[in-house]
């Protein structure tokens, strides 16, 4: 039982020795060997007590393997309609079978932008780079990055494979275990190669996405927006053009003064309204008690027209009187 033990113990070391030289040489694009000469062990297709281990075979490295890169864009937009332009790119990104990944817009009469981004399939990234979308005015920016994750790529997949062969020679050592010990002893090694078989699945298929798609980020800015660094104009370097966006700005300025001050006299007007109404109402209610008054007096002042000084009234007959 005890060179049992030693027997499994020593087969253990040799597979995570054997695990470690694989992943250094995968980048060779090839299987290593699993032989162990003159060490006992279990390899793979190998009984539990065999002393020696065939060599795995090797796979064959392609003539021409596949390249694999990671290119994606940045685009900085001017746009006279950020909503016109922003549709138009939807547009192309469809037209392309690609999709809008992420879109965030603030849009105000005078201040304006829209963030997207978008993922086009690999290979489409230079035609919507050249493609000039709708009312754009100018494009500030436009950068395309490129990045050979060739390697990387194969290497991960040699890696995967080679994990996945380790784990079913593990599980062939755990139905020819004979003790409890030997059991969780080995299967403690296939919950390690397990996790590593995630990992490694997971990076894999990261780099397919990133390989698979480009992806551009786009900034479009409405071209009035006053947050946007204006050039430095100094006199002493005074152009024509420099005039010209001069008397471009002073008359915005004039014309955004004008509405304002229309616009904060309606507020006031409105914030006054219930105080107008009251004071209309006073005066009018003013207006009718003078009014009332003054027909009273007219009736208290027509009586004593009427009666001459000598306390006669003007209407009665001279004859009546005698």
């Amino acid at each position: 039982m005890k060179k049992m033990k030693k027997r499994i113990a020593l087969t253990l070391a040799i597979l995570m020795m054997t695990s470690v030289v694989i992943g250094c040489s995968s980048a060779n694009m090839s299987h290593p060997s699993d032989k162990s000469e003159g060490s006992p062990g279990w390899e793979h297709g190998q009984d539990f007590d065999s002393p020696g281990a065939p060599e795995a075979p090797r796979e064959k490295l392609p003539n021409a393997i596949e390249r694999k890169y990671i290119q994606n864009g940045e685009l900085a937009l001017r746009s006279s309609d950020v909503d016109k332009t922003y549709e138009s790119l939807v547009s192309l990104t469809e037209r392309l079978d690609g999709r809008v990944v992420s879109y965030e817009r603030q849009v105000d009469d005078d201040y304006g932008w829209i963030h997207m981004q978008v993922a086009v399939p690999f290979g489409s990234l230079s035609e919507f780079m050249d493609v000039t979308a709708e009312h754009v005015t100018r494009v500030e920016t436009k950068t395309v990055t490129s990045e050979e994750v060739t390697e990387s790529y194969y290497d991960t997949k040699t890696r995967l494979q080679s994990t996945e062969d380790l784990i079913e020679h593990y599980r062939g050592m755990l139905k020819k275990a004979e003790t409890i010990e030997d059991t969780l002893l080995v299967q403690s090694r296939i919950d390690e190669l397990t996790i590593e078989l995630e990992s490694l699945k997971g990076h894999l298929k990261l780099l397919d996405s990133w390989t698979q798609e480009s992806r551009i980020d786009i900034t479009i800015r409405l071209e009035s927006d006053p947050t946007i660094t204006k050039p430095e104009v100094t006199w002493k370097t005074l152009k024509w053009s420099d005039v010209g966006y001069l008397m471009k700005n002073a008359i915005q300025k004039v014309g955004i003064g004008i509405v304002l001050g229309f616009q904060y006299f309606l507020v006031v007007l409105v914030y006054l309204l219930p105080l107008i109404v009251l004071l209309v109402l006073i005066l009018f209610i003013v207006w009718i008690c003078r009014r009332r008054k003054r027909k009273r007096k007219a009736r208290q002042a027509a009586p004593l027209e009427n009666v001459s000084p000598e306390g006669y009234r003007h209407s009665e007959d001279p004859v009546q009187r005698e």
